[in-house]
């Protein structure tokens, strides 16, 4: 049973922020970004709200391919690590022609359709690679466990950093912000990304020869792998829970307290510290509760959070207290939920390899952006469907106008044309948005946690005796 090196630990958690910051800067940001800043019809916000669903599908099945070709390669830099460089280079290249290149019209569509699904692609790379090398770096429970948690705070941080500057400090110079913010988080990704490549030195498994993974073969590994597929749908679903949440919040801050951000970066520091915390507390809870435990008490509490967020202006007056505090329930029930997934969906490969004799730990770690990216596709539908429905485009499109016109020097202050433009939203239209941001993602992480309570059955017990079993075929070869 190998263990981690205090090097390897820390380059490859660490890695992580720059990762993350990029991350919700293109899947948080990307939309409210072409919303408030571009100046589209409804037939061409349409149009690359289309794009963003398809790039996510064909992302999503473009990772147990990629998954294959990390499986097949035998690089001199290591299996895993040049393909953590090479997706790390290109998408910080693609990230800025993003923010950079506008034109407008129709001619912005095409450029968008063709930046975007690179940018994915080139994620894609390095994100299979990345999180490939996680099981890689130790087999023994307890350190994966702590390794998984580390990992998580350190992209929490990353969140937390994108999240909560960009919303306050795009508001009312957003065509300028952007391009700032586009290359400097660029940037700020290639330097975390050489950390990683550098920093980290691979474990080599001497492994039997199983010969090179087929489309065919690769399909098999996923889908003839029962707890495999039960971990798949409930990352599904909690994709659905979480990215809903955060794909909405924009908008709803903008609607409920005016243009200005504030209370958006406000809300963002709490469910970081959510988050954080859930993830601070995880290894003291896996040392007196099982798994299985601590995902139901991560449910209940983000539950808490989704009806006290629900109930805000409705059922009880709308309170800002209230409403930090339900984000720092929902992300803290939300985060301590998704560890032990990932725990879970790590000790799948033990699992694989006790029954087919092969790991297959890049094609088995494709399923989380696999599942993760047909979620955003799931929640790009929901929410484009939403704010052409609801109205909502509409008036960001008038806000956009604004933006336009201060990014020429045509005005030089629009928060208070914009509150003008805000404040005329109808009850039904926020009502639609905090159904879209609070009800669908509630019932989604409920259904996750019921599939998975009943499905999966690698216990904390039965992964241990799977090492075990390990052991022995090696030791008879």
């Amino acid at each position: 049973m190998n263990t981690i090196t205090k090097r390897n630990k820390w380059t490859y958690s660490v890695g992580c922020i720059g990762r993350d910051m990029i991350f919700i800067l293109v899947s948080m940001f990307m939309l409210p970004y072409i919303q408030y800043t571009m100046n589209l019809t409804v037939a061409q916000f349409s149009a690359i709200s289309t794009i963003m669903i398809f790039s996510r599908v064909w992302d999503a099945f473009n990772d147990p391919i990629m998954g294959m070709i990390i499986e097949n390669s035998r690089l001199k830099g290591g299996k895993f690590r040049p393909w953590v460089m090479l997706g790390g280079v290109s998408n910080f290249a693609i990230t800025i022609l993003l923010f950079l290149v506008r034109p407008t019209g129709w001619a912005f569509v095409l450029f968008f359709g063709i930046a975007y699904i690179a940018w994915g692609m080139t994620f894609t790379i390095n994100d299979i690679a990345y999180w490939s090398l996680l099981p890689n770096l130790s087999s023994n429970n307890d350190e994966r466990n702590e390794l998984t948690n580390l990992v998580l705070i350190f992209a929490s941080i990353g969140q937390f950093i994108a999240g909560g500057l960009i919303p306050i400090l795009v508001t009312g110079n957003a065509v300028w912000m952007y391009k700032v913010l586009g290359i400097s988080i660029s940037f700020i990704f290639l330097a975390f990304t050489l950390l990683t490549y550098f920093g980290v030195s691979e474990r080599i498994v001497v492994e039997e020869k199983q010969g090179k993974v087929n489309l065919k073969k690769m399909y098999s590994i996923l889908f003839k792998n029962d707890q495999l597929i039960i971990v798949a749908i409930a990352l599904l679903l909690y994709t659905i829970a979480i990215e809903l949440f955060m794909a909405f919040g924009i908008n709803f801050f903008y609607f409920e307290f005016g243009y200005g951000g504030v209370q958006l970066t406000i809300f963002t520091v709490f469910f970081a510290l959510g988050s954080l915390t859930a993830l601070l507390v995880f290894p003291f809870l896996t040392k007196h509760y099982k798994r299985m435990k601590i995902m139901g008490i991560g449910t209940l509490i983000s539950v808490i959070g989704y009806l006290s967020f629900l109930s805000l202006g409705y059922l009880i007056p709308m309170n800002e207290i209230i409403l930090y505090t339900s984000a720092f329930f929902i992300f803290f029930g939300l985060n301590l939920f998704f560890v032990v997934l990932v725990v879970m969906t790590a000790n799948v490969i033990e699992y694989n390899e006790i029954k087919t004799g092969e790991r297959n730990e890049s094609i088995i770690f494709s399923i989380r952006p696999f599942m993760t990216k047909l979620g955003a596709a799931l929640q790009q539908a929901i929410v484009t469907l939403v704010l052409i429905i609801s109205g909502v485009y509409v008036y960001s499109q008038q806000i956009a106008d604004l933006e336009i016109q201060k990014s020429q020097g045509l005005l030089q202050e629009i928060s208070s044309q914009a509150n003008v433009i805000l404040s005329s939203a109808t009850p039904k239209m926020l009502l639609m948005l905090r159904i879209g941001m609070g009800l669908i993602p509630m019932i989604s992480i409920v259904i996750a946690y019921l599939l998975i309570k009943s499905k999966y059955t690698i216990t904390e017990e039965k992964y241990d005796q799977i090492l075990i079993d390990l052991a022995k075929i090696k030791l008879d070869k």
